[in-house]
């Protein structure tokens, strides 16, 4: 698993730089790293700091996932003025047609865009903020370890996890199968309530009866590496 949880921190690693090289470069940027929008609210918000020392329109765009287009949200000003230095707090309604009873997910960018400045030909550019959206129903409880609600099972080469819960799980696409140390990479970092996802391992999954992997918390957060049972046909 050192292999994995190494490309993992990694990525971490990765992803931090890049967002700190994003806030020095000045910008939009989000007070946290999730949108959480509370059904029982009928939507949520955030602060969004203009980083620059000038004034920039704020963009902001809600996008639907390919595999969760579940959950109407809409922004309240999808474009505003935002002067150089100050916060913006926007607010997000969300629109259903019935309760919902299972988490989705969705994304949000801000993009600042600077404004022209009159008799100059310089050319700028925008920078563009992506963090996710959580949309949690009014009356589902909040935990902290859905991950532990997995399950997993393998057949000969293939791996699937089924993700039975009403939440939504983010976790490293790399996973091991223990004793036997066999590698296998998930197709994304998060699953969906009541989603099914097989992938192939490296080797025959015969043998392994724990698999391995490293969840995330709501927010991202890397958490200690989990050991789930692997049921083995």
């Amino acid at each position: 698993m050192k292999l994995q949880k190494g490309l993992f921190l990694l990525s971490i690693v990765a992803m931090a730089l890049g967002h700190a090289a994003t806030s020095q470069a000045a910008g939009m940027v989000p007070e946290t790293s999730l949108l959480i929008i509370n059904e029982a609210d009928q939507g949520g918000s955030i602060n969004i700091k203009n980083t620059d020392d000038k004034p920039e329109l704020l963009y902001t765009n809600i996008v639907d996932l390919p595999d969760d287009k579940e959950g109407h949200l809409v922004v309240t000003q999808p474009v505003i003025r935002v002067e150089g230095g100050q916060t913006q707090h926007l607010r997000f309604i969300l629109q259903t047609a019935s309760p919902m009873k299972t988490e989705h997910l969705k994304r949000v960018t801000f993009e600042g865009i600077p404004q022209k400045m009159p008799g100059k030909n310089k050319v700028g550019f925008n920078i563009r903020q992506d963090i996710p959206v959580l949309i949690h129903p009014a009356n589902l409880p909040v935990v902290k370890d859905a991950w532990t609600q997995l399950e997993w099972s393998a057949s000969g080469n293939n791996v699937t996890v089924k993700n039975p819960s009403p939440y939504v799980v983010r976790l490293a696409p790399q996973i091991e199968l223990l004793p036997g140390h066999v590698p296998a990479l998930l197709k994304k970092s998060y699953i969906l309530p009541g989603e099914s996802i097989t992938v192939a391992a490296k080797s025959s999954a015969s043998g392994n009866n724990q698999v391995r992997f490293v969840p995330a918390s709501r927010y991202g957060i890397q958490v200690e590496s989990y050991n789930a049972p692997l049921n083995n046909h």
